[in-house]
């Protein structure tokens, strides 16, 4: 399941970022929650300045995952596999 978020543009709004989350939510089935940087990019400084950069954090802070380049089709696999039922 190849999504198509290559070809999007940078967000300049929290309202098209917020949208964009909600999309890959949508179209990847994912229940869990989803947590947006705010728009000054504060978690990207902070964990490393990757361009597009996801990061799966267990409750508590723990990171369990970090992906330089986010490719979300993976995702529901491997949050499955890290946090199972939790």
């Amino acid at each position: 399941n190849e999504l198509g978020f290559q070809d999007i543009d940078q967000p300049v709004t929290m309202e098209e970022r917020l949208e964009l989350a909600g999309r890959c939510r949508s179209e990847l089935g994912v229940e869990r929650t989803i947590v947006v940087d705010r728009m000054d990019n504060a978690v990207r400084e902070a964990y490393g300045r990757l361009p597009n950069s996801a990061y799966i954090i267990k409750p508590g802070g723990e990171i369990v995952m970090k992906e330089p380049w986010a490719r979300a089709d993976g995702w529901p696999a491997i949050l499955d596999e890290i946090l199972g039922g939790e």
